[in-house]
């Protein structure tokens, strides 16, 4: 028994290998996704876990009751039986495809070992159909147990033990299934258990592997976007594609890269190689530009799948960058029309108070024409610019003031007292003006009293009366 066991044990080798092959599979890999496989998947999955049930048969060892005799290789059967781990097969089959994959699997290699023949050729044949439909019961009942490596080692060998029921059950003649029971049963219980958690560790171990590779090129993506996206957000440059490309570099390693917009290379670095892959730069669905990516050697599926995922990002924040100038463009654009919107009402008023004093004064109209014309001067030159300095915005008040004093002659005294140290203050465009107009306008709207209106800032006060 224990040598049996021993030799079992050797030949798991056999499921670490078939282990890796099946994650090179796709089918293999949708079927561990909670997905729903559809019937090509299905019939790529019996067949690939059928193959491994019958593998898992001719990788057994030939077995002989009475005498006991152990034959490494199994060739004819007539009287023997076979220590095997064609269990191992059709339980995977039920565990990741359910009872369609699981008893379809169990049809073909418990099929394949009646046909084999051997007192114990018809128990076996029909227990591993049944293996196939237990497993996958245990899995309609649990869906989460594929994770599990040591349920998988538990339903792995009870279905083991099953099959050893049905020997003694259906086997004939009967002393020679119990003698044989008796020999083999603990050490395929044990090596098949084994084999499944085993074959599942295997999958997970390599899902974790890749898992781990596409979270590391996640963070390295996520690590560029961070820089590059300081520098694109004044568009495809010399300069900013200079940046990106020095980035590129050494993030990724790469013996050469190089940005171009059209025809033109913007820049690059590093050199040529033959292992080249091109991605395009977009903005607003347009291909504004190319990166070139100039590996040392040939890259994997995941890693060219990134430079993609990559590119979009990059694309991404070309259209940020453009989208911020459109946003600065339309608050000027905003801000302008709001300045253009002071003057109208203004300046009807003071070429009406212009036409009234021509005719009855023509110094004073003078005198409001060219009041009039230099406000209209520095209100034109304010909205080319977005700050004035203290002493411009004062320049532009004592205009507008000038004029409003003509209009309403001895009912608006102004008087300012301001520093000379805070005249070359930086502020906003057309700040005070606007506010200064309103408090005239409301100031005189219905007031029949005296009043006062004070206009305050830090070091500059501006102080006038109405009546």
């Amino acid at each position: 028994m224990f040598e049996l066991l021993l030799i079992m044990l050797e030949r798991l080798g056999l499921i670490v290998m078939l282990a890796f092959i099946a994650t090179r599979m796709r089918f293999f890999r949708d079927m561990l996704s909670p997905s729903e496989l559809t019937r090509k998947h299905e019939y790529t999955a019996i067949l690939f876990f059928g193959v491994f049930g019958i593998i898992g048969t001719y990788s057994g060892i030939t077995f002989q009751a009475e005498p006991f005799l152990l034959q490494r290789l199994t060739t004819n059967i007539y009287t023997e039986a076979i220590a095997n781990f064609r269990v191992i097969g059709v339980v995977l089959a039920g565990l990741f495809g359910g009872y369609k994959v699981g008893s379809a699997a169990g049809v073909i290699a418990g099929g394949h070992r009646m046909l084999l023949g051997g007192f114990t050729g018809f128990a076996c044949g029909i227990a591993t159909i049944a293996a196939g439909i237990f497993a996958a019961w245990f899995r309609a009942k649990n869906p989460g147990i594929i994770s599990k490596p040591f349920h998988v080692f538990l339903i792995g060998a009870a279905a083991e033990m099953m099959q050893t029921g049905l020997i003694v059950l259906l086997a004939r003649p009967f002393t020679e299934a119990l003698a044989l029971v008796q020999h083999i049963a603990l050490p395929m219980i044990l090596a098949n258990g084994i084999g499944c958690a085993l074959f599942l560790l295997i999958i997970q171990s390599v899902a974790k592997e890749k898992e781990k590779a596409a979270a590391m090129q996640a963070q390295k993506v996520l690590r560029i976007a961070e820089q590059t996206l300081v520098h694109l957000k004044s568009g495809l440059t010399p300069h900013s594609a200079t940046n990106v490309c020095s980035i590129l570099y050494k993030e990724l390693n790469l013996k050469g890269t190089e940005v171009k917009s059209a025809d033109l290379t913007l820049s690059r670095i590093g050199e040529n190689s033959d292992f080249l892959v091109t991605e395009s730069l977009n903005s607003r669905d347009k291909v504004i530009g190319t990166v070139n990516f100039y590996f040392h050697s040939q890259i994997t599926s995941l890693e060219k799948e990134t430079l993609t995922g990559l590119a979009n990002l990059l694309s991404s924040q070309l259209e940020l960058g453009e989208a911020d100038k459109l946003y600065k463009f339309a608050k000027d654009a905003e801000i302008n029309a709001l300045q253009a919107q002071i003057n109208p009402h203004f300046l009807f008023n003071t070429l009406n108070t212009v036409i009234s004093l021509v005719r009855i004064n023509p110094e004073k109209a003078r005198t409001a024409l060219r009041a009039l014309s230099k406000f209209i001067r520095q209100n034109l030159q304010s909205t080319t610019v977005s700050t004035n300095t203290l002493a411009d915005e004062i320049e532009h008040i004592k205009s507008y003031l000038s004029i409003e004093q003509i209009r309403f002659e001895d009912r608006i005294n102004v008087s300012y007292h301001i520093d000379d140290s805070c005249l070359q203050s930086k502020l906003p465009a057309l700040t005070l003006q606007p506010i200064v107009e309103n408090a005239v306008k409301h100031g005189f709207s219905g007031k029949k009293v005296s009043a006062v209106c004070i206009l305050q800032s830090k070091t500059a006060m501006i102080m006038y009366s109405y009546i």
